[in-house]
């Protein structure tokens, strides 16, 4: 048998990174579609595929062992229990072999029409990480339901929002990398945060991140509904809740002053508009007064307001101790953020001279 995965130098090219769970029912078919199209569209480019099987418990890290026994262009890695997407996808990037690495979704939402051009800046050095996006200006999104279509795009912008707005999708697994930039880049989140961590690393060293146009179809329209057995899996945002909260954490965590700036001024204009109302509420007093500019006139007016707009001066002045204390937030949280960047860059570093290190010891 003829191993298709090896070029003429026995190096692989491309691998493909697949994260899976409980995908018995599709993975096999989606992976003969994914072979079928490499070999008619790409049947030159030594390329892998490996699936990470994390900790399935519907057999189906067994259906892919016994396929691989035949197939050499797959490459099984199992996890022994469920740790997240992200760590499968972890998991993948260090166990894959290839000088470029696509990550696509177990169940072909994205279909492998997106690999060349997920691929192409990359081997042109056009770009280190490409982004396939349905929200991108040209992109699509097909046989989804409208209300998670809709809580997508909109949560993407906002989530967007933490890495300077450059980009339309920010949480979609199917994505392009350089070997050299998964060798740089140390990841550490086991969950869906790892995209934006991605992205966020990225930007910190100066990666050159290129989002194409991508088009998202569900296959199964219903396939959620397979997986819903309480009532507020119906709900799409409580559904998602979870994971939600998680990524405004963590964008919380990638611009502070984005969540804080909206509280802060809120605050800010309540403060104002009860200043303006005291401020009306005293001069009102003083024009009705037979001897506005008398002292005790002036006096028994500002006594009068204070009295009357105790409920609004309350109000004023907690929203404007309410927002000097998310303004010191802001403040404290820009430092700790850059201490974390300068603290991951020296730790990077040295990382990467250890690697160096070893590399010479063994060469």
């Amino acid at each position: 048998m003829v191993d298709l995965s090896m070029d003429m130098d026995g190096g692989i090219i491309l691998s493909l990174i697949i994260p899976a769970y409980n995908e018995s029912s599709i993975i096999l078919r989606n992976i003969e579609e994914i072979e079928g199209w490499m070999k008619e569209n790409m049947p030159d480019l030594a390329y892998e595929i490996v699936v990470v099987d994390d900790g399935s418990t519907d057999a189906m890290g067994q259906l892919i062992d016994e396929r691989a026994k035949n197939d050499p262009l797959l490459r099984p890695l199992h996890h022994k229990g469920n740790k997240g997407r992200g760590r499968a996808i972890r998991t993948g990037f260090s166990g894959s072999r290839g000088k470029y690495v696509i990550c696509l979704d177990a169940d072909l939402s994205y279909s492998p029409k997106h690999i060349p051009h997920l691929l192409k800046p990359l081997q042109n050095d056009q770009a280190d990480i490409t982004l396939a996006s349905a929200y991108h200006p040209d992109g699509s999104v097909s046989n989804v339901p409208l209300s998670r279509a809709l809580l997508s795009r909109w949560g993407n912008r906002i989530l967007s929002a933490g890495v300077q707005g450059k980009f339309s999708t920010v949480t979609c697994v199917v994505r392009g990398f350089t070997r050299e930039v998964l060798d740089q880049l140390e990841l550490i989140n086991d969950g869906k945060d790892l995209h934006l961590e991605i992205i966020q690393k990225a930007e910190l060293f100066g990666l050159r991140v290129v989002e194409i146009p991508g088009h998202l179809k569900w296959r199964d329209r219903d396939r959620g509904r397979k997986r819903k057995n309480r009532l507020r899996d119906y709900i799409p945002f409580i559904s998602m809740s979870g994971t939600i909260a998680s990524h405004l954490s963590y964008n919380y965590v990638l611009r502070p002053g984005t969540i804080l700036t909206i509280p802060v001024l809120g605050m800010l204009l309540i403060a104002l508009l009860g200043i303006m109302l005291t401020v009306y509420s005293f001069v009102d007093r003083l024009i009705e007064s037979p001897n506005p500019f008398g002292l005790m006139t002036i006096y028994v007016a500002l006594r009068e307001t204070l009295i009357r707009g105790q409920l609004t001066l309350s109000i004023s002045v907690g929203s404007l101790v309410i927002s000097a204390i998310f303004i010191a937030f802001y403040f404290a949280s820009q430092q700790t953020k850059k201490n974390y960047e300068e603290l991951y860059t020296l730790l990077n570093r040295m990382n990467l001279r250890l690697k160096q290190l070893e590399s010479e010891k063994e060469g």
